[in-house]
This record gives structure tokens, C-alpha cells and sequence, in this order.
């Protein structure tokens, strides 16, 4: 029997956190159009356990249990042939909904009327504090909040706000035709959100919260140094070769090089992320990405961007730090960059 929406949640080692999740998710007991596919990604706590107990009280929850850790991006993967909504939903497990924002996105989803519907969204930190959508003002009374939505031509903007999947359901016919699929390790959603939203007929937005997505948990890749980060690059290559298929997305090239730079860049750039000694290959993975991606007759931004950029496409790491560090360069070398 299918239904309306289907959120898949992928699970791993968030048994602290799971049961809030399930209950934002289950707690409106009169919603039936919809189900929750959860993913045990062979959680080494007491996750499966958790799972399985909620879904002996509640139909609407249906487990898979794998047999081998696949990460978020094979745990979504893996409950894809398992679903059956019109519309897909990827919830993380350590993140929960507010109060009525599921039959909130059901009443949107019931119009039928997008391709990708992205919704506004909460950060909540281990105090307890919360912190609005810092990219709200970019999508709240934009052509994306109008009856009819938009496309991300008509409103670019869309690329400089959150690229996550959580904030962001999918009409599964569109999705399965894109031909598209999450990566694996860290950054695995971009590979999948990109192509969705650069190819999307209808975006939508919802200017209502949500979603509360944890920040600053122990364990979160944006508190977590790691050699992982560097697996962003493998999904950059993936959303390139998607626009390599799609040439009627060729005069989009250009933004999305720009958005995967600056991304690579803020990464480096945030302190306790790259491991010290990984510091030097990541930003030679940066000059090789503009290598490999740059688009024809690409025209660097102008400022102080413009001058980082320049230094990351000719992989001159020293200055470039110390650009970062005192926002000038020797005369010599700036005039060698124009």
C-alpha cells in the first residue's frame, strides 16, 4: 500500500537522541499518509533495539537492520527500494521536528505542485539555544514563496543557502529520473541536492521551521576534524558530471563552481577541521578541483575573494594563509595575480 510521504532515517550511534526524533515524527497519531523508514546502519548502540520497540506500537515505522556499516549516504540508499510515497523526506536521526511541522509539509505535499519543496529550519545548540535559518532573508519572500514556485534561474540565490537534504522533500518520480545518488563519507548529500535543485521545473519554499537540526553535537563533521572532509571532492567531481549529461544546464556551470570553491575553501578555513598535517594535499585538492572544473572563460569575483581564488587555482598555499591571516598581500605578488 503506498502513501503520500515517505521520511527515511538513516541511524548510527545516536541512541541519546533517537527517541526525540521518532516521537517528532510519530507523535500526531492521526496522520496516516505517510510512513518512516528507518536505517539500523549496524549502530554500535542501542539504536536497533530503540527502532524496533517503536515500531511493534506504531505500523507507520518500518525498520531495515544492515548487515554492514554503509554511512548516511548508503543508509538512504538502502531504503530507497523500500519505500513507497510519492514524495521523499531524509530526516537525520539526531535531529527532530517541531510541533506540527509534519502535517504542515503533508498539507504542502498534498498540492502536488513541486519537484523539491526546501523549508525553513531551526539550528539548536547542546545549551538548549536556538538560532534561526541564517539563510532565510535568501528564500523568504523570494519567487521560490510564491504560489507557483520557481526555478533556480529565476532565483540563483537558492545555491548560497543550506545544500544539506534534510531541509528539502522530493518528489520521488523526479528524484529516481535525475539518475543521481548520495556519496559516501562525509559531505554525501551534495551529489544528490545539487542536481535536484539545478534541474528542478518547480522549487518551493515553506517559510515555516520545520526542522532542528543539532549543532555543535560531539561527533557532527562540523565539529569533528577529520582526513573525511576531503570527501567533499568526490561529490564535487559527481554534481560536474551531472551537469556534463545535462548541457541545458551549461549556463549554470559557472554558479555552481563558484558555490563548490567557496565551500572547499570555508572548509580549510575553519579551524579543527583538516587535520594539521592533511592541510597542504586538501588545498592542493582545491587547485585541482579548479583544474579539473573550471568553466570556459571563467572570470574570477572581484576583492579580496577574487584574490583567494586566484591563489587556491595556482595551489599557493603560504600566501593564501596569509592573505587569510592579515588580508594583504606583497605588491610584487598581487600584481602577478591580476
Amino acid at each position: 500500500m503506498s502513501v503520500l510521504l515517505s521520511i527515511v532515517v538513516p541511524v548510527h550511534g545516536v541512541e541519546q537522541f533517537l527517541p526525540r526524533c521518532l516521537d517528532s515524527l510519530l507523535g500526531d497519531q492521526q496522520a496516516t499518509d505517510f510512513e518512516v523508514v528507518a536505517v539500523d546502519d549496524l549502530s554500535p548502540d542501542g539504536c536497533g533495539a530503540v527502532l524496533d520497540e517503536y515500531a511493534a506500537r506504531d505500523s507507520r515505522l518500518r525498520v531495515l537492520h544492515l548487515a554492514e556499516n554503509q554511512g548516511l549516504g548508503g543508509a538512504r540508499t538502502a531504503a530507497l527500494p523500500h519505500v513507497t510515497g510519492e514524495y521523499l523526506w531524509f530526516v537525520d536521526s539526531d535531529d527532530y521536528l517541531p510541533e506540527g511541522a509534519l502535517e504542515a509539509v503533508l498539507a504542502e505535499v498534498r498540492k502536488r505542485d513541486f519537484d523539491v519543496l526546501l523549508t525553513h529550519f531551526e539550528h539548536v545548540y547542546p545549551d538548549g539555544s536556538t538560532e534561526p535559518n541564517p539563510w532565510r532573508h535568501l528564500l523568504a519572500g523570494s519567487p521560490l514563496d510564491r504560489p507557483r514556485g520557481a526555478t533556480l534561474r529565476e532565483h540563483p540565490a537558492i545555491l548560497n543557502s543550506v545544500l544539506s537534504v534534510w531541509n528539502k522533500i522530493f518528489r520521488r518520480a523526479y528524484l529516481d529520473g535525475l539518475g543521481v545518488e548520495f556519496g559516501r563519507g562525509y559531505y554525501e548529500d551534495i551529489s544528490v541536492t545539487y542536481p535536484a535543485l539545478l534541474a528542478a521545473g518547480t522549487l518551493r519554499y515553506l517559510d515555516r521551521s520545520c526542522y532542528r537540526y543539532r549543532r555543535g553535537r560531539p561527533g557532527a563533521i562540523t565539529a569533528t576534524a577529520s582526513p573525511k572532509h576531503a570527501d567533499a571532492f568526490a561529490q564535487y567531481d559527481a554534481i560536474f558530471a551531472f551537469l556534463d549529461r545535462h548541457p541545458e544546464l551549461a549556463d549554470l556551470r559557472t554558479l555552481v563552481f563558484d558555490r563548490t570553491v567557496k565551500q572547499a575553501l570555508t572548509v580549510y578555513d575553519s579551524a579543527g577541521l583538516v587535520p594539521t598535517g592533511l592541510r597542504p594535499e586538501f588545498f592542493d585538492r582545491i587547485g585541482a578541483h579548479f583544474a579539473a572544473h573550471r568553466p570556459a572563460g571563467y572570470r574570477y569575483p572581484g576583492g579580496l575573494r577574487g584574490l583567494q581564488y586566484r591563489l587556491a587555482a595556482r595551489g599557493a598555499r603560504r600566501p593564501y594563509d596569509e592573505l587569510r591571516r592579515t588580508s594583504r598581500l606583497p605588491r610584487t605578488l598581487k600584481a602577478k595575480l591580476r
